[in-house]
């Protein structure tokens, strides 16, 4: 299904979600290394920062901790521990209530707070905890991620650089220093702190892992692919060994043999990668595409598949398999070679289905919408209201292809005049695809049906936040993936008011156009 709620980066990135249970190997707020398993984000797939978990509460020093504190604090760390995470937050505030001079308490509630995206009340936690103990590196790294998350990046750079100062000797340090420059865009800042960080631990996974985001997104692609096998040692990873039948590492002969490619990531994700399908097809007798049931319809179409399984499902007999996205390492992808590959639209419309649409009289411009999406690792929605204006001029007519709640926005908007609802009708990714090819032009958020409309080879105008995602590079409008779409990115975090000021314009360019020529 097109959903608007996409799937796709990755840490993605895509790429666990941000209540997963702390676990601690700390036994001071600076001594360990406590974190949140990695997430794949749709393909932003992005790591989450390392947080130190204080496990004893240690009172500043004129302050004596009474049993019954010790108790509590133990009850609100196995809470915590557990992901009981709101019970945690209870118990944090009962301490600190008895006592608030507990630099390691308001920590571990500062900690407990950003996981449920409380940010204010986080950051106020950690600056109550910096008061008592300024000079916790730990601390220090974990404020830095709570402000990074709210996207005050200079002073997130400065509260790393404090833990650096005073403590560059953990890994978690210098690796939350470089997820602020990964997420201003400046990669080469970020590979030198994730390059530290590698220093103390040479596999240190997520530090691995975002470098090899950080350079594909600087279009090293020979590195990068190389880095982006990392995946694999993600802490939720869904590609299980397969025992017994051999992998294949692009060297083996596939003359013959029946290869499975195998699913993973999300809609996005998947749609991206497809496009090395039929390269792998002319090397093997039999190509077996395993991927989720809503993205069967549009995957028959590639050239070279010969049988489709839904993930998760029995799987018929194979001689080797390989995830699909590492197809681009194994085939050693270049920048040259990704764009004579990418020339060309690779998937299709599923035969036997049409689209019936019955425009307004007068209308020159058919405009399919997507604005809304997943809220994870971040939320790329541009509010619909914002995307108003350009439905102020005659000839233009929008259809949406929301498929979640966020369809109610219509109506809430007093836009039924204005937008007409295609929900009800997109049941899969085949249908959307139908309905996007009756579209002149699709305008979308990062998402799913963004991929897909590049895919099908249509105009498709991408609306991108101000932290890229690695596919989508930094400094330009167009796309290497996809020659049909141009990104409209923001200039100032968070702030669509820029990008959509620029697709305003660039709009009403195309439809005087487009009026003119009707006569």
């Amino acid at each position: 299904m097109a959903k608007s709620r996409t799937t796709t980066k990755s840490r993605a990135a895509k790429k666990a979600p941000a209540d997963m249970p702390v676990k601690d190997d700390a036994t001071k707020m600076d001594n360990g290394d406590s974190r949140v398993p990695m997430a794949i984000q749709t393909g932003i797939a992005k790591s989450l920062a390392a947080e130190t978990l204080a496990k004893t509460p240690i009172a500043a020093p004129a302050v004596a901790a009474r049993p019954a504190k010790t108790e509590l604090f133990a009850r609100a760390l196995e809470a915590h521990q557990s992901g009981k995470i709101d019970e945690a937050i209870s118990l944090y505030g009962a301490v600190l209530r008895q006592n608030p001079d507990q630099p390691d308490v308001w920590n571990n509630l500062g900690v407990a707070l950003r996981r449920t995206k409380r940010l204010d009340a986080s950051l106020v936690a950690y600056r109550r905890a910096a008061e008592l103990r300024p000079g916790n590196a730990g601390l220090w790294s974990n404020m830095g991620n709570c402000l990074r998350e709210m996207m005050r990046f200079e002073e997130a750079a400065a509260a790393h650089a404090k833990a650096l100062e005073l403590n560059a000797s953990i890994k978690s340090h210098p690796f939350n220093a470089g997820l602020v420059y990964r997420d201003t865009n400046r990669f080469e800042q970020a590979i030198r702190h994730f390059d530290e960080a590698l220093a103390i631990d040479p596999d240190y996974i997520d530090a691995n892992w975002d470098k090899a985001l950080a350079l594909l997104a600087m279009g090293q692609y020979d590195a990068g692919w190389a880095g982006y096998e990392t995946r694999r040692k993600l802490a939720d990873n869904p590609i299980k060994p397969i025992p017994d039948v051999p992998e294949w590492d692009g060297k083996a002969d596939l003359r013959g043999k029946r290869l499975l490619l195998r699913a993973e990531q999300g809609f996005g994700d998947m749609i991206q990668f497809a496009r090395f399908v039929p390269m792998v097809a002319k090397k093997a007798a039999h190509i077996i595409l395993e991927c989720r049931a809503e993205l069967i319809p549009v995957m028959r179409t590639i050239a070279g598949i010969g049988t489709i399984v839904e993930k998760g499902a029995k799987l018929p007999p194979f001689d080797m398999h390989v995830p699909l996205l590492s197809l681009p390492h194994i085939l050693k992808i270049s920048e040259a070679e990704l764009h004579r590959i990418s020339s060309e639209p690779y998937l299709g419309v599923p035969k036997g289905k049409q689209a019936r649409l019955s425009p307004p009289p007068g209308t020159v411009l058919k405009v399919g919408l997507i604005w809304a999406g997943k809220l994870n690792p971040r939320d790329r929605s541009c509010p619909l209201e914002m995307l108003m204006p350009l439905m102020a001029q005659k000839g233009a007519s929008f259809y949406s292809f929301q498929v979640d709640e966020r369809r109610g926005d219509i109506a809430k908007l007093g836009a039924s005049a204005l937008i007409t609802d295609m929900g009800e009708h997109i049941h899969d990714f085949g249908d959307s695809a139908v309905l996007m090819r009756a579209m002149d032009l699709i305008v979308t958020i990062d998402s799913a049906p963004a991929h897909l409309a590049g895919a099908l080879g249509l105009p498709v105008w991408m609306l991108q936040l101000y932290t890229t995602d690695w596919r989508w590079m930094v400094n330009r409008a167009d796309s290497p993936w996809y020659p049909t779409m141009r990104i409209y990115r923001q200039a100032v975090p968070g702030d669509w008011t820029e990008p959509v000021a620029k697709l305003e314009a660039d709009f009403a360019n195309l439809l005087k156009a487009r009026l003119g020529a009707a006569g």
